[in-house]
């Protein structure tokens, strides 16, 4: 079946010309989103985490996190653009690059950060809930399947990945997530206190990808 446009695909047509101009956005507006990302955590954990024993069983924590963290970043959002922002957060932000045919629906990013010029131009974040630093299928499904695919962050070759970590040592998750993508994670200049790495990825169908590793510890 002949994939018909979207009417973004319309109003926000691409530019022939000049297909690294979504990959140079998210570049300049990467920092924001981080701090933004990493504050929002630090409100969430500080106001509701250090009430809840995360290690007992709970249903729907992946979701109840995301969806809380969410709400922490539309109040930085709101207190810190002064109503002109260039960019705005969203939650489940269809992923409309990748779609297949209707009436199938398109992936979805947990967090997004999408561009007010080109609304086409969206900067992903996929969460996961990490229990153990070896327990990290899932997390490493959405990074293979998901960004290194070519599904996530296609246009903008930027993204990351969160892990809402339900174990102390961080170390050791960044070890093992080295271990498991076979190459080094890089530290991050802007944010020399925080357990927030880099890894590249060449991709087949897009450009090289710069994937953000935030791993937040929730206990």
């Amino acid at each position: 079946m002949t994939r018909r446009p979207t009417f973004s695909e319309l109003a926000w047509p691409d530019d022939p010309g000049d297909t690294n101009l979504p990959v140079q956005w998210a570049q300049s507006v990467s920092t924001q989103i981080l701090d933004w990302t990493w504050r929002a955590y630090d409100a969430l954990r500080s106001k509701h985490m250090s009430r809840i024993d995360l290690t007992q069983s709970l249903e729907q924590l992946e979701r109840d996190l995301v969806r809380l963290h969410f709400i922490e970043i539309q109040v930085l959002f709101s207190t810190e653009t002064d109503g002109y922002p260039s960019f705005v957060p969203h939650h489940e932000w269809p992923e409309m690059e990748t779609r297949s045919s209707a009436p199938a629906m398109p992936p979805a990013y947990d967090l997004a950060f999408v561009s007010v010029t080109d609304r086409r131009w969206a900067w992903p974040i996929e969460a996961k809930v990490v229990p153990r630093p070896d327990a990290l299928a899932e997390y490493l499904k959405d990074v293979d399947q998901k960004f290194v695919a070519g599904i996530a962050a296609l246009l903008v070759a930027e993204g990351a990945m969160l892990g809402y970590l339900l174990c102390s040592d961080g170390s050791a998750v960044v070890a093992n997530l080295e271990a498991r993508l076979q190459q080094d994670l890089r530290a991050v200049p802007d944010f020399p206190k925080r357990l927030h790495r880099t890894s590249r990825h060449p991709r087949a169908t897009a450009p090289v990808l710069r994937l953000h590793h935030l791993l937040m510890i929730c206990v």
